[in-house]
């Protein structure tokens, strides 16, 4: 089976370290923890991990869902843009296995609804480089099971904001969007007419601007048209 995903990693890689718009302060892939970072030939067992987890609906899952860290971290300057950017991805099966596992997330002050729904939440990508507060997160609730994914949630401190990407759309559109910030609004249903997300646009359109500046070669049109789908 080819390693797609990991692959694609290595593409990033290579398209950072030959970029002049990128500043690269640090890269590791380590697909399983006792592996040495960058190895990309591991061949795993999937069977026991459908067995346990029974998640694997896409192909390309079986290669993200024990990738045990993939870090980067960097800062992007195009012309007069400047901003940090980071991915921080973290192993994903351990989450799926904790049904019970309260991930420390929710804080007083919320709704019960909110804590509920909070409670659940379990963090696979988060910036602490940065440490700007923000992070991706997915959902487990009793009631999801196969064949259906846990859904993924970005948060910005005190705000989640539900997406509809799966684990492996997450994996492959973070590597276009670089780990600029707030990226995950493009795949949500909210609305720069709203007073409290209004602020958010005019960053991350100049964000995707500056990407599409440094990478010419990739088309960042789809990206542009769903940052102006959310004028709704």
């Amino acid at each position: 089976m080819q390693n797609i995903i990991p692959q694609k990693i290595t593409q990033f890689k290579e398209r950072v370290e030959k970029s002049a718009f990128i500043s690269l302060n640090s890269f590791k892939l380590k697909l399983l923890e006792n592996d040495k970072e960058g190895q990309l030939d591991i061949d795993y067992s999937y069977d026991n991990l459908y067995n346990e987890f029974g998640y694997l609906l896409e192909e390309s899952f079986k290669e993200i869902i024990n990738i045990y860290k993939f870090v980067f971290y960097g800062r992007l300057e195009v012309d007069s843009f400047y901003s940090e950017i980071e991915i921080n991805l973290e192993k994903i099966s351990s989450g799926l296995s904790l049904i019970n596992y309260d991930d420390g997330l929710w804080f007083e002050g919320q709704s019960e609804e909110e804590k509920a729904l909070w409670k659940t939440f379990r963090s696979f990508d988060i910036r602490p480089e940065i440490g700007d507060g923000k992070m991706a997160v997915f959902s487990i609730q009793d009631e999801v099971s196969p064949p259906n994914e846990p859904a993924i949630y970005y948060i910005d401190r005190a705000k989640a904001f539900k997406t509809n990407l799966t684990f492996v759309q997450y994996y492959e559109t973070v590597l276009d969007m670089m780990g600029i910030a707030d990226w995950q609004l493009l795949f949500t249903d909210v609305s720069w007419n709203d007073p409290q997300i209004e602020d958010y646009y005019p960053e991350l359109k100049a964000a995707i601007e500056a990407l599409a500046k440094a990478f010419p070669d990739k088309d960042y049109k789809k990206y542009f048209d769903l940052l102006e789908a959310r004028w709704v």
